[in-house]
């Protein structure tokens, strides 16, 4: 699945979200993986690291409308930066998705990031993270939720 992903450039991993229905039975830990092209996979670890999450290693949902990052040092978790969950129109293209934010107490940037959810099977969410900032909104940056046991 991941190396599939991989060999599709950003346009043609939109496309391939675009169908998708919403994520749904979220319950549960999702270990994120980077998808794309390889410069947008090289891009992402330090620029979630720069904006206060280094070490990010996926998502806990807690149940239906609320989650939290989750960070791994060593061998130690650590649960940050809560969200809430409701499908919503994708900022995308307007169809249903599981739209996950972090509220507009949440210290910057993670106020104006919004992650947009979409199944792809039953253990793998295909996800694009948007930025609500002039000139970003539309731009989805994507990656991939594989669900834990």
């Amino acid at each position: 699945m991941i190396d599939t992903l991989n060999r599709l450039s950003l346009g043609q991993l939109l496309a391939r979200y675009r169908p998708l229905p919403a994520a749904t039975m979220l319950v549960g830990r999702w270990r994120a993986e980077f998808v794309g092209p390889w410069w947008l996979r090289l891009s992402a670890g330090p620029s979630i690291a720069l904006s206060g999450m280094p070490g990010w290693y996926g998502k806990r949902f807690l149940d239906s409308a609320a989650a939290v990052n989750l960070q791994r040092r060593g061998d130690q978790w650590h649960e940050l930066l809560p969200m809430t969950c409701s499908e919503q129109p994708s900022w995308l293209d307007g169809q249903p998705c599981a739209a996950l934010g972090y509220g507009t107490a949440t210290r910057r940037p993670w106020r104006w990031v919004r992650d947009e959810l979409r199944q792809l099977d039953e253990q793998h969410c295909l996800c694009l993270t948007f930025v609500d900032l002039p000139g970003l909104r539309r731009l989805g940056f994507p990656f991939l939720l594989v669900r834990e046991a």
